[in-house]
């Protein structure tokens, strides 16, 4: 319940996770629970994410995850419409948190 209150960033400002209908990325989960949450990133081929409590285990969970898309997939949209450029604030926001 205490991520309840954790911001993201929605369409146009940080909002309470708790706040949201929908997830504005993908998300890390971990037992049931929401972690942290990423975005795949084609220009620079890789993964920007961010989670509330790190370890090893995350850290090659999302290495897996971003080799998988990378050369298998190719991209992760969030949603058909979904492309690069309307994903750029929410990679931005990833990295810089």
């Amino acid at each position: 319940m205490e991520d309840l209150d954790r911001k993201v960033l929605g369409e146009r400002s940080l909002i309470s996770l708790g706040g949201l209908s929908d997830l504005p990325s993908h998300a890390i989960l971990d037992r049931g629970r929401i972690v942290g949450l990423w975005e795949y990133d084609p220009e620079t081929r890789s993964i920007a994410w961010t989670a509330w409590a790190r370890d090893r285990a995350l850290e090659e969970a999302v290495a897996g995850t971003e080799a998988f898309v990378r050369d298998q997939l190719g991209d992760a949209r969030a949603f058909s419409l979904d492309s690069p450029k309307s994903r750029a604030p929410r990679i931005a926001a990833l990295r810089k948190s």
